[in-house]
C-alpha cells in the first residue's frame, strides 16, 4: 500500500510540473531543407549511441566501453574528450542546460556535469536483479525526470525492466514487476500529460524480439501496441515539439482521446523506424541508404549513406536538432568508422 500511494504522489509530482495555459499554437512553415553538411570522425571503438546539446556550440556525444574516451564535447569548432577514465560505460545521455548534464551506464551508476567536472552522483539497485544497466535519460527539469533501462532476467537476457525516478533530491525506483523488457524510450505527452514508454522484450530461443509501447497513468501500466522488432514491423517512440510521436511500422501517429491519430505513412520500403524534427512540418527519417526530410506535404533525401547497400546498414542511433543546425550520431558498419553528421541550414 506505501508503494503505490508513493507512486501516485509522484505521478501527482509529474503532473503539476506541466500544467500551462492551453495556447494554441500557430501552424508551422514547412521545414527548409538547403543545409550545408561536414562529417566528423569521433576515434573511438564503439559507436556514438546518444548525443544532446545545450546549443550548437555546447553538444555532448557518448560510447559505451571506451572508459578513457566515452565523453566527447564539440565547443563548435571541434570534437575533444578529456582522456579521464571513468568506470561508467555510457549509454544514456540527457541535460538541462551548459552546467546540467546526466549520463547513466552500467551497474546502476548516473554521473552529472556541473559545468566544470563530471562526477558520480548515484548508483542504484533494484531487487530482482545484481545489475542495472541504463538505456535513456529524459524529463522536464533537473528536478524531475526520468532513467530507463533493464538488467538481465533469469535466462540472463535484457528483460527486466528498469524505470528510475528523479524528484525533489530523491531517486525511486519504480515498481515494474509486470514489465518484461528493456525499457528504451520514455517521454511525456504534452497534448494529454501522459507518459508514453517502449521496450524490447529479447526473446532469446523461444521467440521472436519484440518492441511494446506503454500508456503510465496514476502508477499503471496499459499496452498500447505492440509488434516484432524486424524491419517494416517495429515500433517506436519520439518527441517533437512536446510531443510523442509513434512510430508504427510504416504508420507515424500521434495519441489523442485514447486513439492513435494517422499523420503520415512513410511509403518508402527502406524506411529505419527513426524519426527526429523540430515540428510536424520538420521532421527526419532514418532510412537504409540516407537521411530523409519531411515537410509536412513530401518526403526528399538530405544526403545518402556513402555505402547505401551495405548490410548491416549504416546506423543513426541518436541526433542533436537546434534551431538552425543539427547533428546525427551515425555508424558506418563497412568501415567502422564513428561519424558525425554536422548539417547548418545556410541562407535561401
Amino acid at each position: 500500500m506505501k508503494l503505490k500511494i508513493q507512486l501516485q504522489i509522484y505521478f501527482i509530482i509529474l503532473l503539476s510540473f506541466s500544467c500551462s495555459d492551453n495556447i494554441t499554437k500557430p501552424e508551422p512553415e514547412p521545414g527548409r531543407r538547403n543545409y550545408s553538411w561536414t562529417i566528423d570522425t569521433i576515434n573511438v571503438s564503439y559507436p556514438i549511441g546518444k548525443i544532446w546539446g545545450s546549443s550548437p556550440t555546447d553538444v555532448w556525444c557518448i560510447n559505451e566501453s571506451d572508459f578513457n574516451h566515452s565523453i566527447w564535447h564539440y565547443d563548435g569548432n571541434k570534437w575533444s574528450t578529456d582522456g579521464i577514465h571513468r568506470f561508467v560505460s555510457p549509454h544514456a545521455l540527457w541535460g538541462f542546460s551548459h552546467d546540467n548534464v546526466y549520463i547513466g551506464g552500467i551497474n546502476g551508476k548516473i554521473w552529472k556535469f556541473d559545468g566544470s567536472n563530471w562526477r558520480q552522483v548515484t548508483e542504484l539497485t533494484k531487487e530482482g536483479t545484481d545489475f542495472i544497466a541504463f538505456e535513456n535519460i529524459w524529463g522536464e527539469s533537473p528536478n524531475n525526470f526520468f532513467v530507463v533501462g533493464n538488467g538481465p532476467d533469469e535466462n540472463q537476457l535484457a528483460n527486466h525492466s528498469v524505470i528510475v525516478h528523479f524528484a525533489f533530491n530523491n531517486w525511486t525506483m519504480l515498481n515494474t514487476d509486470n514489465l518484461i523488457g528493456d525499457v528504451v524510450h520514455l517521454y511525456k505527452n504534452k497534448p494529454d500529460n501522459k507518459i508514453y514508454f517502449r521496450l524490447t522484450k529479447i526473446g532469446g530461443t523461444k521467440h521472436i524480439d519484440s518492441t511494446i509501447i506503454y500508456e503510465y497513468a496514476y502508477a499503471k501500466y496499459h499496452k498500447i501496441y505492440s509488434s516484432l522488432e524486424t524491419m517494416g514491423y517495429q515500433a517506436d517512440i519520439s518527441l517533437i515539439d512536446e510531443n510523442v510521436y509513434f512510430i508504427l511500422g510504416n504508420e507515424i501517429a500521434k495519441r489523442q482521446n485514447g486513439q492513435f491519430d494517422t499523420i503520415f505513412y512513410v511509403d518508402n520500403p527502406n524506411f529505419y523506424h527513426r524519426i527526429w524534427g523540430r515540428n510536424s512540418k520538420d521532421i527526419f527519417l532514418l532510412m537504409t541508404d540516407g537521411l530523409v526530410h519531411y515537410n509536412g506535404t513530401n518526403m526528399e533525401y538530405l544526403y545518402k549513406f556513402t555505402y547505401p547497400d551495405a548490410k548491416p546498414a549504416t546506423q543513426i542511433f541518436d541526433a542533436a536538432i537546434f534551431e538552425h543546425e543539427v547533428f546525427f550520431a551515425t555508424y558506418e558498419p563497412p568501415t567502422h568508422l564513428k561519424l558525425i553528421y554536422h548539417g547548418i541550414l545556410t541562407e535561401q
